[in-house]
């Protein structure tokens, strides 16, 4: 079957299947970004599920493939966030493996204050939690944004986020990962397997101490203390 055979909706599945994978369909992109094209497509599926299909499409070939000079995608035509009610492309955070998560860090931090959760990012995809650091290395509040030199998304995944029986990540997960670095965020994984089997309080704060800052943590506050 010759690809201009597909329905548009099909054809659509198909191509952004191969993003996930690294294989970029750059021969198809004015195709898919026309205007007949795109009527075609809401005419015949989930108008939220089309788009955002499309603004990932739209997004890999604009981070993965500089190089190329390709149409645009119409901010019209664009999702602000990837996570939608129906037919998502990402995966909405387990809450309870995500307040298991976010008592950790509130014990290992000293306060909720020094990290964000539910974080949309300009791209399109929202962060489990996110943490932000100063040149020095000190953990910034929330609140400040000057000073933000470097940004650590934490990704709690549980067993939604794999495939079955596996420990290797979806591709909606692997590419959202994979977008995150290339924006420049520090991505920190924090899987079920790993969390899961800490007993304790003691053995969670030691986990995410070495997960979340490998080499060492300090804080603003403690440094503007010292002066």
């Amino acid at each position: 079957m010759r690809l201009f055979e597909f329905e548009p909706c099909e054809l659509l599945n198909l191509l952004h299947s191969c993003i996930l994978i690294k294989c970029y369909p750059l021969n198809f992109t004015e195709k898919l970004f026309s205007p007949f094209f795109l009527q075609e497509l809401q005419a015949g599926s989930s108008r939220s599920k089309v788009l955002s299909q499309l603004t990932q499409l739209f997004l890999t070939v604009q981070l993965e493939c500089p190089y190329y000079k390709n149409p645009r995608l119409l901010l019209d035509n664009q999702v602000k966030s990837f996570y939608t009610r129906c037919e998502s492309i990402e995966s909405k955070v387990d809450l309870h493996l995500f307040n298991r998560v976010k008592t950790g860090m509130i014990g290992l931090l000293g306060s909720q204050k020094y990290f964000a959760y539910n974080v949309l990012t300009p791209y399109h995809y929202t962060i489990d939690i996110e943490i932000k650091l100063n040149e020095e290395g000190f953990v910034l509040p929330v609140n400040v944004h000057d000073e933000v030199y470097e940004r650590i998304a934490l990704c709690i995944d549980d067993e939604k986020r794999f495939c079955a029986n596996s420990h290797n990540l979806l591709g909606k997960e692997s590419i959202k990962q994979r977008h995150l670095k290339l924006i420049g965020y520090v991505v920190v994984q924090i899987p079920f397997f790993e969390f899961n089997p800490l007993d304790n309080k003691n053995d969670v704060l030691e986990y995410l101490h070495k997960k979340v800052f490998p080499n060492f943590y300090s804080f603003h506050e403690n440094q503007a203390e010292s002066k």
